[in-house]
Order: structure tokens, then sequence, then C-alpha cells
């Protein structure tokens, strides 16, 4: 302790070194997110290049959806747009939609339906016919069996014709066929099944599809998928590429990456975009070459990645980096077909509804053909941020050499000096990371360095600044208690005035209050008014409502003035709830019992100590102020039911209840004298380093049941057992107090609907503001119980509603997951205790008790043969 008090900063930079150690091994979630904010600040303050001349976005927005019609489109329509696309003769083509279903065609189910009728219900008939007829007549004219099959070769013909121009899909795939440049997306799942389906037709579609040079070094990985989201195969078979679009944000929810690879089956299967760049410089997926978790590269674009094979994008900044048109403007010849010459041009859904938007350091809101873009603008461009396997290393030896730093050098300089030191190192870190990222493309985490340097000086300076101020504090302290001390030794000597001046020297506060206010006494024995009441106006300047100091200032300034005493000059009562005299020799009284000293505040007002003179008996005595909180008509009502609970409690009598002497009032405070209790309160015994042994524990929560069980069958209902409201006496006696929100429950004087009580011991019928019986004094019983064995409640809240639905919803945990040293009957007897429905519960206290009692004597019979063994 020495030690610590002689080195603060020692131990604090040490346990922070060690501590930010620890959580660059572990990772924080939320400094990772304040790293990848620093990441995207950097990434937005990029020069901005000149806009991508090599990337064109055909958008289906809003306003091709209201001109052309709801989505989805007849493929028809979207050929239509390729085929214009095509007359432009761009080097590629990317058409972001996956058609994995054949397009459903009520012309083309209808013309299947007529053909099939043709053959099984017309035909056959005709057949029967023409086979029937007389050979004459057969050798009338053609043959009627050569006519028959003119007939249905040529209606075939027609229904055939017509499926050709109603199936859209075909359509789509002529208009894919004659492209030839057109790549088409694929979507892997990751599910926990295998795919059911066709897995040996997509392994088979997709080895063409599929990079060819791989090479897998050790630790090395790539997202691996169970299923795969493909075109129909009328389109595969047109498309000109495939490639997967899945993507995944950061924690943070923001898309800063490009996933290259999708291992499927044995099979590396290239991102859209990687397969569109490839495409662009006229290689195909099988001349891709990959280190799996280190690059993909193809003709002489190397594109390093992350050990989980994926590309840090390097974003486009510019707002109107690529070109975007409308489908309906291209569709209708608005756009000039050159703007597709030799460029990639990126089919995409862009309207409201339909697309999902992106968050990426760029934009809030980026639609997938523009994050497609801004990955092809990064590649073809070797636009890349790099993030070297050995970043961590090098982030935890920053850690290291600054913690050190921060215990060890910046303590021992002086404060200006350690300023500066602290700048400098602040400027060195966030302006090699802003330099790494902007001149090299390399991404080095120091958010980590960073606040520990932050918080590391921030600690320094606040330790250097709190041990000067305590320093001085007691240089202070010292000072005033010196003052505070000469002060009293010249009031004791009777220099009241000396002591008046060391005392205005000394910082005021509660203790200097109460010494001024003697002061003012001395000067009034003395009968040095003028002084008195100066020392009554200084006290008043920092505190107008201490004691009585108000008051006795005004008499004894209008007493200076005509030197007249009374008989009862300052002997008048003050308002509040102070009962103790200012004058020690004149004991106050509350009818016949003499107040000794105040207690403290319970839950029905001010405690006091008082004694009977009649047969000196001490009691505590509990006081009321009715006109305190309610106006004169409810505080008369209020009053008589206080008076009415006094009396319900009052015939009560049992070893484990609190004994009731009288009750009265005296003027308008109303009291209750009662038996007074040496002890503590059960609250003493409610955390876990201070529970009660758990057999005597037992002991006396069978004495409060049995207490309860004698009051209930009086008809009275305790209403708020908790800790506070019981005592553990010097004695070992346990006896329940404050019956004071008690209510005669065979009269009916409890009004339902009404609430009162403490919510964390509160019944569900109590919460529900129906009327109450004995059992819900059993239930707020069995929480007390859950509390002083486990040293919780039973049931938390983050409100008193969240409290409140959860005693009224949620099951009581187990309490032998929080204190296995309970024995299950003992949980068994909780469990029953805490039913929510009552009629479930103990139907009275005595049957807990008894159940109690039992247990209790099995423990000991369990202990003693323990014992004899």
């Amino acid at each position: 302790m020495n030690f610590i008090k002689k080195h603060p900063t020692l131990i604090f930079g040490l346990l922070l070194t060690l501590a930010f150690l620890f959580i660059t091994l572990v990772r924080v979630e939320f400094f990772d997110t304040l790293g990848l904010k620093l990441y995207d600040t950097v990434m937005k303050v990029k020069g901005r290049p000149d806009p991508s001349d090599t990337i064109v976005i055909v958008d289906i927005d809003d306003e091709s959806i209201e001109k052309l019609g709801r989505w989805p489109w007849p493929r028809s329509l979207i050929a239509r747009g390729i085929d214009k696309i095509n007359e432009g003769d761009p080097s590629v083509i990317g058409l972001n939609i996956i058609y994995s279903e054949p397009e459903e065609n009520a012309g083309l189910m209808e013309i299947d339906f007529l053909e099939t009728r043709f053959r099984e219900n017309f035909l056959p008939p005709l057949q029967e016919v023409a086979t029937a007829a007389p050979q004459p007549a057969r050798n009338a004219g053609p043959p009627l069996q050569e006519t028959l099959d003119q007939v249905q070769s040529g209606f075939l013909e027609e229904l055939d014709l017509a499926r050709k121009r109603l199936d859209r899909d075909s359509i789509l795939a002529a208009s894919l066929t004659r492209s030839g440049r057109v790549v088409l997306p694929i979507f892997f799942k990751d599910t926990l099944v295998p795919d059911s389906g066709q897995p040996e037709e997509a392994e088979e579609t997709l080895k063409d599809q599929a990079i060819g040079n791989v090479r897998i070094p050790p630790g090395a990985a790539c997202p691996q998928a169970t299923e795969a989201v493909l075109p129909i195969p009328v389109f595969r078979r047109a498309a000109a590429g495939m490639g997967h679009i899945n993507v995944a944000p950061d924690h943070d929810g923001t898309y800063r990456r490009e996933r290259m690879l999708y291992e499927y089956r044995g099979l590396f299967v290239p991102s859209y975009a990687l397969v569109l760049a490839a495409r662009y410089a006229g290689v195909s997926p099988n001349n891709i070459g990959a280190d799996i978790g280190m690059s993909v590269s193809f003709k002489k674009i190397e594109i390093p990645v992350t050990p989980y094979s994926e590309l840090l994008i390097g974003f486009h900044t510019a707002p109107d980096a690529f070109r975007h048109y409308s489908f309906f403007d291209v569709l209708n010849d608005k756009i000039p077909l050159r703007v597709f010459t030799n460029k990639i041009v990126l089919v995409s859904l862009s309207a409201k509804g339909l697309a999902t938007p992106l968050s990426t350091p760029v934009a809030p809101s980026t639609t997938f053909g523009d994050f497609t873009a801004h990955v092809l603008w990064s590649v073809l461009n070797q636009q890349f941020i790099r993030q070297f396997p050995g970043t961590r290393l090098i982030e935890l030896a920053a850690v290291l050499f600054l913690g050190l730093l921060i215990t060890l050098v910046l303590p021992r300089l002086k404060a200006a000096i350690s300023g500066g030191l602290f700048f400098v190192l602040l400027a060195l870190l966030l302006g090699g990371f802003a330099w790494a990222f902007l001149s090299r493309g390399v991404w080095l985490d120091v958010i980590y360095p960073v606040l520990l340097l932050v918080i590391g000086y921030t600690g320094i300076v606040s330790i250097r600044y709190f041990l000067t101020e305590a320093g001085k504090e007691k240089v202070e302290g010292e000072s005033a208690e010196t003052n505070r001390m000469l002060g009293i030794s010249f009031q004791s000597q009777g220099m009241l005035d000396m002591a008046f001046d060391k005392f205005r020297k000394v910082p005021m506060d509660d203790q200097m209050k109460d010494l001024l206010y003697n002061l003012a006494l001395d000067y009034e024995r003395k009968r040095q008014l003028n002084k008195a009441a100066a020392v009554y106006g200084y006290i008043e300047e920092y505190d107008n409502k201490f004691k009585d100091i108000v008051e006795r200032k005004k008499k004894l300034l209008v007493a200076s003035e005509t030197m007249v005493f009374g008989a009862g000059f300052l002997g008048g009562g003050g308002a509040g709830d102070g009962m103790v005299s200012t004058d020690p020799s004149i004991r106050p009284t509350l009818g016949r019992y003499e107040i000794l000293k105040q207690l403290g505040k319970g839950a029905m007002g001010v405690v006091y100590l008082g004694q009977d003179p009649r047969i000196n008996r001490t009691t505590a005595i509990k006081t009321v102020r009715f006109s305190d909180e309610f106006d004169e008509e409810e505080a008369a009502e209020m009053k008589k039911k206080f008076f009415r609970e006094a009396e319900s409690a009052g015939t009560l009598s049992h070893p484990n209840i609190v004994t009731i002497y009288d009750a009265g009032d005296e003027q308008d405070l109303a009291y209750i004298a009662m038996e007074y209790l040496e002890g503590d309160s059960l609250e003493k015994f409610q955390k876990k380093e201070s529970l009660i042994p758990m057999r005597r524990l037992i002991g006396y929560i069978a004495d409060i049941a049995e207490g309860l069980d004698y009051a209930h069958r009086q008809g009275i209902v305790h209403r708020d057992i908790k800790p506070a409201n019981v005592m553990l006496l010097k004695n070992g006696k346990v006896k329940i107090t404050d019956f004071g929100i008690a209510r005669i429950t065979a009269s009916s004087q409890t009004k339902t609907g009404i609430v009162k009580g403490t919510p964390y011991y509160m019944s569900p019928e109590q919460i529900s503001g129906k009327k109450v019986d004995g059992r819900s004094d059993i239930f707020s019983l069995g929480v007390m119980t859950f509390q002083l064995l486990t040293g919780t409640v039973p049931f938390k809240g983050s409100s008193p509603a969240a409290l409140m639905h959860k005693i009224l919803n949620s099951p009581h945990p187990d309490p032998r997951t929080i204190n296995p040293r309970i024995p299950k009957p003992l949980t068994a007897i909780l469990n029953k205790a805490l039913e929510k429905d009552p009629a479930k519960r103990y139907q009275t206290a005595g049957q807990m008790a008894a159940h109690l009692r039992t247990l209790g004597e099995k423990m000991d019979a369990a202990m003693a043969k323990k014992t004899q063994a």
C-alpha cells in the first residue's frame, strides 16, 4: 500500500500497459470500430482522381420503373436493353440480376395446354377416321392420311412459332448469345445443411467459371459455400462468364471489402467484379491465378488480399466518379451508343425498394452497381489498400513502447516537456498512419497505440493534478484545523471575539455551522445580543435554513433595540422535524414521552429515542407530520388512517413482532411509541460478503414465517416484508417491524388497486393492484430469503416498469446457480414460496415455517451424525 502511495504513476502505467497489451491481442469491438472510422476518414480525404472513363452504369432506376412498368419486367425487355447496349460495342457487360428460375408465362402455359389437348383429344379420332375410310374413298383424291399429316404438322408448327415468340427466357438467352460478352451473377449460401438439389450440376457448371491456377499456403483461407444459386441453364450457356456477388460488411455495418474468391466443393469461384475486370483485360477465369490469403493475379495485375482472401477496396472518392444512364433512356435511344464503346457496362438495380443500399467509407448509401464499379476501378487502376501480415506485431510493439514511455519517462518530465512529447508522438502516430495510407496504400492499425497514448497521458496529468491538490488541501486543512482548535480554545476561555475571528478563517461546513451556532448561544448567555446576531448573520450567508438562525436573529435584533426580555424568550418551538431543544438543560416532550435524541428516518417519518418517565421505559418513537405533504382535509383523513393502522398493529403480541405501546398526536405531529430494539436490520446481511450462516438463517426465516402466520390469523397483512423491516437483535432473536402500512383485511380496509411497498419484494398480485392476503407476504418472504441466501434479489430490471414485468412474467433463477451450497429441499421451499399464482404457493406462512423447521432438524441430525463419525 505504501509503495502504491509513493509511486502511483508507476502502478498506473504498468497496469494500463498490461491492459492494452491484452486487449490488443483479444481485440475490443468498440476500439476496432474507432479504428475503422479513422480508416474511413482518411479514405475520404484521399486525392480525388478524375471520373472514370472506363466504367458506365445503366440504372434500372425509379424513372425506368415508373415509365416501363412495375418490377419484375418481362425478360424480353431486359433483352432489348442488352441489344441496345451491345450495339455500342462495349468490352464487357455486367447484368447484375440473378434469373434462377424460368419466367412464369401464362401464354406459354396456354400453348402447352392446347398442344396437349390436340395430341390427346383431337388427333386420335382423326387418325381413326383416316384409317377406317373405305378404299374407294381413300383412292378418290389425295390420301386422307397425308392430308391429316399436313394439318397436324402445320398446326404444331404454328404453335411452336407462337411459343418462340412468347418464350421470353429464350429471347433473353438469344440476346446474351448475340452479345457474347455478358457476365451474370451467382450467389453462394453458407448453410448448415448442404445443397440437396443438384450439387453435381452446379459443380459441373462452375468448373468452367473457376480460376485455374490456385496455391493454398498454410493457414490461408477464403469463404466457403455449401449451396449455389445459379442462373437457369439457358442463361448459363449463353453467358460470357459468371461470378459471385456475395459481400459482407465489417462489424460496424460498413462495406469496405470485396470477397475475391469463394470456395465451392473444391472450386475457387471469382467474384462478379473480378470476372468483369478479367474479361475487360481479355482473360478468362481459367487464366486467373491465386495465392489464397495473399494475392489474386491476371496479366500484369496483382491484387493483394487479406488472409481471408478479401480485397480492401481503394474507393474512388469523387462524387461523380462513374457515369450513370437510365435504362429507360438507353431503351428509347436518348443516349448515344458511343458512350458504351470499349467500356465496362454495368446494368444494375437502383430503384428504391428494389435495391438494398450499402454503407461504404465514401457514402452512407451506395447501390450495388456503384459498389461493383468501385471494385473494378480499384482493380484496373491498382488502387489497393494493403495490410501486411505482421501488422499485429508492429501494433503490439508500439503499445509496449508507448506503455514503457508512459510508465517510466512521462512522469519524470516537466509538464510542458511531457505535453510537447505527447503531441509529437500523437502527430507521429496519426501522421504516419495517414502517410502510409494515402501514399503507400498501407493500412497500419494505430488506434490502440493512439488510445493508449491519450489515456496514459491524461491519467498521468490527472494523477499529478490530484497529488498537487491533495498537498494543497493538506496544507490548507492543517491551517484550518489550527484555526478551528484555536477558536475552540478561545471560546472555552471566554474570549468570544477572538474565537469568532479564528472561526471565520475556517472553510464553512456543517461542523463549523454547529461551532458558530454554539458561539452565538454563548454570546446570548453573556447578553451580547448584537454580536450573537452577527454570528447568526454570518451563518445565514452560507445557509439561511440552518436550524432556527433566522428566527433567533430577528428576536435578537428586536431585543437589542428594546432591551426587554420576556419569560418565553427564544422558547418557541421551531417548524420542521427537529425535536431536540437548543437548550440542553430542557428535554423536549412528545405527549408524555421525553425525547432523548434522533435515531434516524424511517418509512413513516423521523424516528427518535424516547423515554416514558412514568415507568422509566425506553421506547422508539416514529413521527409523521401530515401537514407537510397534504392539505388540511387530506391530512385529517390520513391521520385517522394512521391511528387505525396503529390500533391494528397494537393488537399483535408475538415474540417475533415488534410491540406497539402507544399512539397519539400533538398539534399537527402524530406519533407511535413502540418497543426499542437493539440490533441490526437484515439489510446488513444481504450482500454476498456478509451472508448469515445457512443453518441460522433457516431458523430466522422460520421465526419470521411464524410471526407472519400469527398476524395473518389476526386479519393483518404486512405488505412490505423486506430485509430493512426485520431486525436481528443482539440476543439472537428476529423481529418484524413497521406494520405501519398493514391493513385489517377482514374489515376490507385495504382498497384494491393501490400498489404499495418495495418493488423488488412485491408479489405479482400486489403489482397488479389486486386485493392481497397473507400469501402476498409469503412471496415477499421468499424474495427476501432468496436474497439472504445468494446476496442478490431474484428479479432485476433497468427500470421499475421492467422490474415489475419480470416479477409478473419471468421465472426466478435457480438459487443454486448462484450459491451451490443451498440444499435442494430449501430450493424447493423457495420455489413454492415464489410461485406466481397465489393458489400454488404456501397457503399459510405456518406451512412454510413447518417445512423450514423440518429441514433445519434434518440438517442438525446430519451434522451430528457427521460429527460422531
